[in-house]
């Protein structure tokens, strides 16, 4: 996470306050995707707006395809991923 001072061009308060931003859900919807790039599933929720809970979920059910890495976390291929998006 980001964090940046809560001002929106003014100065933060005497508290020193601060807005913490999802940097992530930016770069997954924003930003061009390589054509074997690997998501993260905290990405890919924020490309569905959902739960990185349901994304698990779906690539339990099989609904959408993942490879594990030598740590066991799972990654979704962009591809696969933008074509999930447009059967939406």
């Amino acid at each position: 996470m980001k964090i940046v001072p809560f001002c929106d061009g003014e100065p933060p308060g005497p508290e020193g306050q601060v807005r913490r931003e999802r940097e992530f859900v930016l770069t997954a919807v924003e930003a061009p995707m390589a054509e074997n790039e690997l998501l993260t599933p905290a990405e890919v929720a924020a490309m569905f707006r959902v739960d990185p809970k349901t994304v698990t979920r779906w690539a339990q059910a099989g609904k959408l395809a993942a490879v594990r890495t030598l740590g066991g976390h799972r990654r979704f291929r962009a591809d696969d991923v933008r074509r999930s998006l447009e059967e939406i």
